[in-house]
């Protein structure tokens, strides 16, 4: 579930570069220049994040928890001040939308810092010890 959350993320920023290098003309009659690079460059940024997240999660790399629980920590921290900063309006359901990223966050580094995905990220495949004896 969790890589399905990061596949999301990646996939709705990969959205929003196309979407400022698509519109950039009928972006730029409504906002400055600047916005719209700040639209498409932070779309890439988070792109180029999640590819990573999940290319270091596929190849088992030992520090790929980290970078998970950096990842989401930094995207949050983003998404607030994209919130709080540039998009200036104050909206009613913050409390709601501050809430849903506490639950992410929590379930985010549940998964990630469970002892059981420890096995994952320590040793190659073919290096493992089976988890049940009587099996093999």
């Amino acid at each position: 579930m969790l890589l399905g959350l990061v596949l999301i993320t990646t996939a709705l920023n990969i959205v929003r570069l196309l979407t400022a290098i698509a519109w950039r003309s009928a972006l730029e009659t409504y906002l400055s220049a600047e916005v719209v690079f700040y639209i498409g460059g932070t779309g890439l940024l988070w792109a180029v994040v999640g590819v990573f997240v999940l290319w270091s999660y596929s190849c088992r790399r030992p520090h790929t928890r980290l970078i998970i629980l950096l990842a989401a920590g930094l995207y949050a921290g983003w998404a607030w001040a994209d919130r709080l900063v540039f998009q200036g309006t104050a909206r009613t359901n913050w409390p709601f939308a501050l809430a849903t990223t506490i639950v992410l966050l929590a379930f985010t580094a549940a998964v990630v810092l469970d002892s059981h995905h420890e096995n994952y990220f320590r040793k190659e495949t073919n290096e493992r010890k089976p988890e049940n004896p009587a099996a093999t």
